[in-house]
């Protein structure tokens, strides 16, 4: 990715999605935490976790150094614990993760916040090009690189929006901005189809234009 991207990425997602050190469940019910990293391999709710998507979700959690009150490093069964206890409670997704801070035990601080959101910005990019739709990636402009990275972010880097994909692959970043909206309607999910779409317009503009696709235009949105 542009380096614009990257040098961007907190300040644009912060926003919409908060910086919280716990467990807590997003809109859709799934086990987040830090600035919007799922943690969770279950379906969004009302479907309930299968044993083995429970079991890679435990796994998955544990990659990240959690504290214990008293400062020591969680164990897998301690992390696994708080996972279980988050996700059942559906009755406080949609009232935001600082609804949780009273439920959860563990945390994680600020350098492993910045390591995972990094790590993961990383692997999404890497996961994303090498699906055959996405592999001129590294020719994109700046913003419309932006635009796929943060629905990837929301959504998992294996998202299937085929009308979307089939539309980036030719470089029309009009019907891009058009396909890429997701759901549920609602909160700052809204906020990011807005950010995203403006991605995807801005992408014509810099190819239109012929202006350098290593600029990331939305980065001086107001």
């Amino acid at each position: 990715m542009w380096d614009s991207v990257r040098e961007n990425w907190v300040a644009l997602n912060e926003p919409l999605e908060g910086v919280l050190p716990f467990m807590y469940l997003d809109v859709r019910g799934l086990v987040t935490t830090g600035m919007g990293n799922l943690i969770d391999k279950s379906k969004p709710i009302p479907a309930t976790p299968t044993d083995a998507q429970r079991d890679a979700s435990h796994a998955l959690a544990a990659e990240i150094n959690w504290l214990t009150e008293n400062g020591d490093t969680a164990t897998f069964e301690q992390v696994a614990d708080e996972w279980d206890a988050v996700k059942k409670r559906t009755d406080l997704a949609d009232r935001g993760g600082g609804a949780f801070a009273p439920f959860t035990s563990l945390h994680i601080e600020s350098d492993e916040i910045d390591r995972i959101v990094g790590d993961k910005l990383s692997s999404n990019e890497r996961f994303l090009t090498n699906r055959s739709e996405f592999a001129d990636f590294d020719s994109w402009p700046a913003d419309a690189q932006f635009g796929l990275l943060s629905m990837a972010w929301a959504l998992g880097a294996g998202f299937r929006f085929p009308h979307f994909q089939d539309a980036v692959a030719q470089r029309d970043w009009e019907t891009a901005a058009e396909e890429c909206v997701f759901g549920p309607h609602r909160g700052t999910i809204e906020l990011r189809n807005a950010m995203d779409q403006q991605c995807f317009h801005n992408a014509t503009t810099v190819d239109k234009q012929g202006l350098d696709p290593s600029v990331l235009i939305i980065s001086s949105r107001g």
